[in-house]
């Protein structure tokens, strides 16, 4: 048993939760909002995240006690879906952001490349000094380096984000993701209904 017949089998009393696991929503980040979606879904009844296990429980449940736990998860996931689409558009609104800055001849416009190089060429130069050069550093340099490593770890992470993220090939594809997961519990509505 795959999530895609968990979410045929919860689509009705659960419309964001049967679109995402049913595969209804195809978007960039679909299948991770997926993944959650059978988590929450887990969670709220008491079970595994296994879709048979999820599957089980709602078949053999008390009615009332499904019901809520439905009811439950569907608020979280609306939840989740709502920070995925407004980290989206944080996203683009930076770059859009420094995209006017830049039409518009403005010095601030240099703030996000310049601090991308900073980061980049910093996370590039200790992973050099930690494993790449051979040098006996005295164990707090080693302590040091291991810290501001890690430090870098998630900041070069958000650098290859804001240049490199899902709406960097198209203009108009954070737009798209947004309203496709504004739509999922439609799509899902319709798709359970014709079942």
């Amino acid at each position: 048993m795959d999530w895609s017949a968990v979410g045929a089998l919860v689509g009705q009393a659960a419309p964001t939760i049967g679109g995402l696991l049913g595969g209804l929503v195809p978007f960039p980040g679909g299948a991770i909002l997926g993944q959650v979606a059978g988590k929450v879904l887990a969670e709220a009844l008491g079970v595994p995240p296994t879709p048979a296990a999820v599957a089980a429980a709602v078949q053999t449940g008390d009615p009332a006690t499904v019901q809520a736990a439905l009811t439950e998860a569907e608020a979280k996931m609306n939840a989740e879906v709502d920070k995925f689409k407004a980290s989206l558009e944080d996203v683009q609104d930076a770059r859009a952001t420094t995209v006017k800055l830049d039409a518009a001849k403005s010095n601030i416009a240099w703030g996000a490349p310049v601090i991308s190089v900073v980061i980049v060429v910093g996370f590039f130069s200790v992973m050099s000094l930690l494993f790449v050069i051979r040098t006996d550093f005295a164990p707090s340099t080693v302590t040091l380096l291991n810290v501001l490593f890690g430090a870098l770890i998630p900041a070069f992470g958000q650098v290859c984000n804001y240049w490199l993220g899902s709406s960097a090939g198209s203009n108009n594809k954070s737009e798209q993701i947004a309203q496709m997961a504004t739509t999922a519990a439609n799509v899902s509505a319709k798709a359970v209904a014709k079942k």
